[in-house]
């Protein structure tokens, strides 16, 4: 029997996937903030993500996407900034087309954030 707290991490898990599948910024609202929160801290140990849970969710994003959109490891250097949280990790999303997302995410909120090449850590874009 699955208990309620691996039944809700599932849930939370695959709604992130199958967001990040259509290169969207997981939409988590649905869910009550310590319930992410929570998910999010059993999926993250201090040095980053469970690899376990990285494999289940790149696996996951594939699998949303048709094989159209990965999930890969990307050199914080290529952040505008770093994101200053205990075990953040930074990805770099691509499909097929040719799109590329940066995504910062960690058991912070939001888990999962969108970042522009050129953000500002105010929360700009850097266009003025």
């Amino acid at each position: 029997m699955i208990d309620d707290s691996e039944d809700l991490d599932d849930r939370v898990y695959g709604r992130a996937a199958a967001d990040l599948a259509a290169m969207r910024e997981p939409d988590l609202s649905d869910f009550e903030p310590g319930e992410v929160d929570e998910a999010m801290l059993r999926a993250f140990e201090t040095s980053g993500p469970r690899p376990e849970w990285l494999d289940d969710l790149r696996g996951r994003i594939t699998r949303d996407s048709g094989s159209q959109t990965r999930l890969e490891e990307a050199d914080p250097d290529e952040f505008p900034f770093r994101v200053k949280e205990f075990a953040a990790s930074y990805h770099r999303l691509v499909n097929t087309s040719g799109a590329t997302q940066l995504l910062v995410m960690g058991p912070f909120r939001p888990p999962f954030q969108f970042m522009a090449p050129d953000a500002d850590p105010q929360g700009g874009t850097g266009d003025s």
